[in-house]
């Protein structure tokens, strides 16, 4: 069931055993027995992809909900015997693995030996349950997950600061004041309306846009090659500001710092391992400096 659950979700083979920790030829053979066992077709190969059958989509959901049974029913034995096992499934954005995510994970591991950590760095979906559909426990995100069946958790906070090259200073100067960036050119991440203060003044960051992407490093790559103001996690900005190719603007002028939350699956108990891990990160982040 594991290995055609990994299948599925990875829509390949070798992908899915590399994953695993098991030869192509194993996984092949799972799906065979299982196929062998219903009587019918759970995928469709073809050279170029692996796609599920209508019977392969009734499967998966029923493996996911037995494998979810055995952990919940392990992790209860395991609890038991006051142990954490098995594995969690992290999904983040790949920014954040410099605000101490992976120091946090390597830290929980070493106090859990019995525990498997499996983490992955991209960009979130806004579909606030594709974490899940995706086979992960967690996602670690900067933004509240707008729907009340998913479990959300405040764990940190975020600081950000402004930066901008010498070279854009030099063209356009250095805005006076915060309601000054109006006069600038910002490059925004997608999806921001506004740049707010610790103050709670608000600038929009709708107007005069120069770059939007999806990406804060691309937003630091944009402020170093000169195309305007960027506003940018701290612990993003440090390795440029270090670096010399930016330097900080209006650092007078605190930026209101934004909630970090870990998105769990809703309902019933919450397995053993999850929330050991959810609680260890809600420590971590507490103690760490901003």
């Amino acid at each position: 069931m594991k290995s055609f659950l990994a299948v599925a979700r990875l829509s390949s083979f070798s992908a899915a055993a590399d994953e695993l920790g098991l030869s192509r030829t194993l996984v092949s053979r799972h799906i065979a027995d299982l196929e062998g066992y219903l009587g019918g077709r759970l995928l469709h190969r073809t050279t170029r992809a692996v796609t599920l059958t209508p019977i392969g989509y009734d499967y998966m959901a029923l493996c996911s909900r037995v494998l979810a049974d055995i952990a919940t029913g392990e992790d209860e034995i395991a609890a038991s015997r006051n142990q954490v096992r098995g594995e969690i499934a992290i999904l983040c954005p790949i920014w954040l693995g410099s605000f101490g995510l992976s120091e946090a994970a390597a830290s929980f591991c070493v106090e859990h030996p019995d525990v498997r950590i499996r983490v992955q760095f991209e960009e979130p979906s806004t579909n606030p349950h594709a974490f899940l559909e995706q086979g992960y426990d967690l996602c670690i995100q900067p933004n509240a997950l707008r729907d009340s069946e998913i479990r959300v958790k405040k764990i940190g906070e975020i600081g950000f600061c402004l930066i901008a090259s010498q070279d854009y200073i030099a063209r356009r100067g250095i805005p006076a004041s915060p309601e000054a960036l109006r006069e600038h050119d910002l490059l925004v991440k997608s999806g921001e309306a506004d740049w707010e203060f610790a103050s709670g003044l608000k600038v929009s960051s709708r107007h005069n846009v120069r770059c939007t992407t999806n990406s804060v490093f691309a937003l630091c790559s944009a402020a170093t090659a000169g195309l305007g103001i960027a506003l940018v996690p701290q612990t993003v900005a440090a390795r440029f500001l270090g670096e010399g190719t930016v330097v900080p603007i209006l650092s007078d002028e605190k930026i209101a710092q934004r909630p970090l939350y870990v998105a769990s699956a809703p309902g019933g108990q919450m397995p053993r391992r999850i929330r050991a891990f959810i609680g260890w990160l809600d420590d971590w982040f507490q103690k760490r400096p901003d």
